[in-house]
């Protein structure tokens, strides 16, 4: 029996946004994987002074998010990384999967290409870029300058030209962000009080 084809889109998701969907659907949509596994993170080491909003507030709307998906049987979240020791290394997360899952699944990863220019300094880095093939997107103006003999670059996926970090500064500072999140996902935002909405 073939292995299911997993996509891990591994992130802060703070706030989960438009973006992250499309991506996730594209993937799907592309024939890349068979489904798309919403990672959420609990804390990059690398951005250790990041205000994150409660874990299970961005599970809950990475859910949402998925749910109301163009493929919510195939775009799941995962709070894989919640139950791992932290600070969270992805070669930890991809080596715990592989063990647990690796005779079921096959694992390949999506990530900006703001991130894969980082990826030499992750810890392991050889042992990621050498055992899993490496899905990249742009991110606006930022161009790959780093990949590895397993990278595709997604020259046709969806841009947004938003962040999360904007998102959460228009909604310090009172503004609609309909356009950028998943309606759902802004009434809970705004039922918990995150980021002062």
């Amino acid at each position: 029996m073939a292995k299911k084809r997993m996509m891990l889109y591994f992130g802060s998701f703070n706030p989960v946004h438009r973006g992250h969907t499309a991506l996730a659907e594209y993937a799907v949509a592309k024939g890349l994987c068979d489904e798309v596994a919403m990672i959420i993170s609990p804390q990059n080491p690398f951005k250790q002074d990041m205000v994150l909003a409660p874990e299970m507030d961005r599970y809950a709307m990475v859910e949402i998010a998925c749910r109301n998906s163009r493929f919510p049987n195939h775009i799941k979240p995962s709070v894989i990384e919640f139950l791992l020791e932290k600070p969270s290394y992805t070669i930890n997360t991809l080596r715990h999967l592989q063990e647990n899952y690796g005779d079921m699944m096959e694992f390949t990863i999506l990530m900006g290409s703001d991130l894969i220019n980082t990826l030499p300094k992750w810890r392991e880095a050889e042992a990621i870029m050498e055992n899993f093939d490496i899905y990249v997107y742009p991110r606006p103006n930022i161009e790959m300058t780093f990949s590895t003999q397993r990278t595709t670059f997604l020259a046709d996926a969806p841009q947004h030209d938003y962040s999360s970090t904007e998102i959460r500064e228009a909604l310090q500072q009172g503004q609609n962000i309909n356009k950028m999140v998943d309606g759902e996902v802004l009434d809970y935002i705004k039922e918990k009080k995150l980021w002062k909405a």
